[in-house]
């Protein structure tokens, strides 16, 4: 075994250093191969993700072993307990089944390892647009921003478009989308795409100058902005609008895929899927009507002021929280989650199925009072995806670290994140609980991803972004490295992009699965050329991200690490760089 995992640590080199093993050298089967299924799946017992991941990327036979139906459910259960029921949802085929597995494993170790491909810091800016370019799929009439001279309200100076109060607002699949000038024209957006270089910048089509009341969301395929009954979609990847009218004003918008939820003041829900017609959903039996607004806008952690889209409503006359969530996978399948504060203080799932409520799961506090201290509760429903395959963080609170609670190795001094998250397809709850040795603070931000909290404190001199584990977990893997691997971005000779430098740490106090230097790359924000120290605009310091992409917004730029493919660099660069594989 000593040897197998040597050879395993081997192979996880870069793809272009290392040729692809094949199972077969001068017509003969290598030794692993010619293993007994047996053993095989006792190798597999004794090996952690990380050396199942390099197996899979070094072999065909191996793959064609480890990813067969007898193999790799049993490796889905024990690393990743949610994984099987989405795969076996989501696939089309039981020939893909294993495919997908391998994937989402490969993307995973990728994120938690800390190595990203390549990196970006870049500014909120209309003024320059050296690495994405503007693009012209969508007409004028129907929203589509040409030329920025166009816009009436934005100023445009001889470097171009002088914006002075841009704002990040969403993320969702390789695009970031921020308001040039969030205040004197929040009717005007930007998407900018990584993965394609493309920007893509809207404004909302009679839109009369007014400054109040846009409703956003954005999901991987759909840019949504409304207001009063009217709602504009952009289709992100056909370049394509629509929109439609709801019945009466709406409080809230919501989007998976090409599927939209409404909600209207009156809490009446209406469903509607691009280019089609909107359709009206029962909810008897979920939540009584009544008037509903946007529930408090405020950051759980920090106080900070947060983008209104990611929050979910409340009854004014109740204070019950409400949201709602899309299936990704599955048509017509949506799940309604009310939230009753104290005294109650009840979590409720209702699982909506063509039009009727399928199922109904509950959470009440006997399930987290005891990792609390009173008077701490949860104000909002504010959901984020927590992994690629079902997992959803519904709500969070901080507080004082009960002393029964307190694990050994958890600092003396520490404030507790409590987090409550939700499975789709398992349709199961897991509360996690995260501490921070000098408690969350107003500086910090964080992001729950693959049953790790990746945190930044972004005011510290050292501007450290940690991965961490939950406080007592033991359900996910953890191959921990000693020391903890620290890691810094330097100039990648193409573009803006960075590269991977691995540095030593002037410390090893974390218990982390790796660290990121972002100090030398956050400075004072600049307006106008003059650097002042000071945040302009509240609510712009944000930690975003999926398994392929990290996105940490400071003032009004971001890194944004990718753990996949590196971020394509312009089309010099990039035949540069297909040449210098083929040296290689």
């Amino acid at each position: 075994m000593a040897i197998m995992k040597s050879l395993l640590t081997q192979l996880r080199r870069p793809a272009n250093t290392r040729s692809a093993t094949s199972h077969v050298s001068n017509g003969k089967l290598d030794i692993v191969s010619r293993l007994p299924f047996e053993l095989h799946i006792f190798i597999l017992s004794l090996l952690g993700p990380n050396d199942v991941d390099a197996g899979l990327s070094a072999c065909r036979r191996w793959r064609t072993i480890w990813l067969s139906d007898e193999i790799w459910p049993k490796l889905a259960r024990r690393w990743f307990p949610n994984l099987e029921d989405y795969i076996r949802k989501a696939a089309v085929s039981d020939a893909e089944m294993g495919e997908i597995f391998r994937r989402t494993l490969h993307k995973i170790q990728r994120r938690m390892s800390g190595r990203f491909a390549s990196a970006l810091h870049h500014e909120l800016t209309l003024e320059s647009e050296r690495f994405f370019t503007l693009s012209k799929g969508v007409p004028v009439l129907e929203g589509g921003v040409h030329s920025y001279d166009d816009v009436d309200g934005l100023e445009v100076g001889t470097a171009g478009p002088i914006t002075r109060s841009r704002r990040f607002m969403m993320y969702d699949n390789g695009r970031i989308a921020w308001w040039p000038e969030a205040y004197p024209l929040p009717c005007l957006a930007v998407v900018d795409d990584l993965r394609t270089r493309k920007r893509r910048t809207y404004l909302f089509p009679g839109h009369e100058d007014e400054k109040r009341g846009y409703k956003t969301a954005m999901s991987n395929k759909l840019l949504l902005i409304g207001r009063g009954k009217t709602l504009h979609a952009w289709h992100l990847d056909l370049d394509q609008h629509s929109s439609v009218e709801v019945p009466e004003e709406f409080v809230r918008c919501t989007t998976e895929g090409e599927t939209v939820i409404l909600i209207t003041k009156n809490a009446c829900l209406f469903a509607w899927k691009f280019g089609q017609e909107l359709e009206y959903i029962d909810t008897t039996g979920c939540y009584d009507k009544g008037p509903v607004g946007i529930a408090q806008p405020y950051d759980f952690l920090s106080g900070q002021y947060i983008t209104s889209y990611n929050v979910g409503s409340r009854f004014l006359r109740t204070g019950i929280l409400l949201d709602f969530i899309i299936s990704p996978i599955e048509d017509n399948v949506l799940f309604v989650i009310t939230y009753t504060p104290a005294p109650l203080r009840e979590l409720r799932i209702d699982e909506i199925r063509n039009g009727e409520i399928a199922e109904t799961y509950r959470l009440d506090e006997s399930e987290w009072s005891h990792l609390m201290e009173d008077p701490a509760d949860f104000t909002n429903l504010r959901w984020e995806k927590v992994d690629s395959y079902g997992g959803y963080c519904l709500m969070q609170a901080v507080s004082k670290t009960p002393d029964i609670t307190r694990d050994s190795a958890c600092p003396p001094c520490s404030s507790i994140l409590v987090s409550v998250c939700f499975n789709i397809y398992t349709k199961s709850f897991t509360i996690s609980h995260y501490h921070h040795r000098d408690g969350f603070k107003n500086q910090s931000v964080s992001q729950i991803r693959n049953n790790r909290i990746a945190a930044s404190d972004t005011d510290d001199p050292r501007g450290l972004l940690l991965t961490l584990r939950p406080c007592g977990s033991t359900s996910v893997p953890r191959d921990k490295p000693s020391p903890t691997p620290f890691y810094t971005m330097a100039p990648g000779g193409r573009d803006c992009l960075l590269r991977l430098q691995r540095v030593p740490p002037d410390s090893d106090e974390w218990d982390a699965d790796f660290a990121l230097d972002t100090s030398p790359l956050f400075g004072p924000v600049s307006i106008d050329g003059v650097s002042d120290g000071r945040l302009p605009i509240p609510g712009v310091k944000r930690l975003v991200g999926d398994d392929d992409f990290l996105l940490l917004v400071v003032h009004q730029s971001y890194i944004v690490w990718s753990f996949g493919n590196e971020i394509p660099g312009n089309t010099a660069d990039a035949g540069r760089s297909r040449w210098r594989k083929l040296i290689h």
